[in-house]
């Protein structure tokens, strides 16, 4: 057993990057895992850092679940029918 930040466990649990992460809080991959890892010690300014960081995730995340489904939706019924692509489209 050890010990850890519940940032971590969400991260790790719903697979969102450090990278990802530092993207949406505007901070480096490196301060973000210095901040789970409990090495960087945690401050109201870095909470909040953190809840930004994860509200971006998630918004993102959602407009990009929204965006499938309207795909999904367009082809349903169609889904495994053979698809001519450029290689730049995947």
């Amino acid at each position: 057993m050890f010990i850890t930040t519940k940032l971590r466990i969400l991260r790790l649990k719903y697979g969102i990057s450090l990278d990802e992460l530092a993207e949406m809080g505007g901070v480096s991959n490196q301060q973000f895992s210095r901040l789970e890892l409990g090495v960087a010690r945690g401050t109201e300014r870095k909470e909040q850092l953190a809840e930004t960081a994860l509200r971006g995730v998630i918004a993102a995340r959602r407009a990009a679940l929204a965006e499938l489904e309207r795909e999904y939706l367009a082809y349903r019924g169609r889904l495994l029918a053979p698809t001519e692509v450029n290689g730049d489209e995947l």
